[in-house]
């Protein structure tokens, strides 16, 4: 359950950083370096803002699942 929590988490946030990044025509921008730049950066901090809601909501269950999946493996 913290899984689809943290997804959706990250799903509003990225439409709302992107659309933000859509109308202030940042975007459209593309030809000059400095804008270019500008908007590398702030895509990077939406992906880093996707990891850090991520592993801040659904915690160490992803994990959780690997071990179990593999401990079935091993026992089968």
């Amino acid at each position: 359950m913290k899984n689809n929590l943290a997804f959706f988490a990250m799903i509003t946030w990225t439409i709302s950083a992107g659309a933000g990044l859509y109308f202030s025509g940042i975007l459209a921008q593309h030809t000059a370096i400095g804008w270019s730049l500008i908007a590398a950066l702030i895509l990077l901090g939406i992906h880093i803002g996707n990891l850090i809601l991520y592993f801040k909501l659904a915690g160490d269950e992803p994990y959780k699942w690997k071990r179990e999946s593999e401990a079935k493996g091993v026992s089968a």
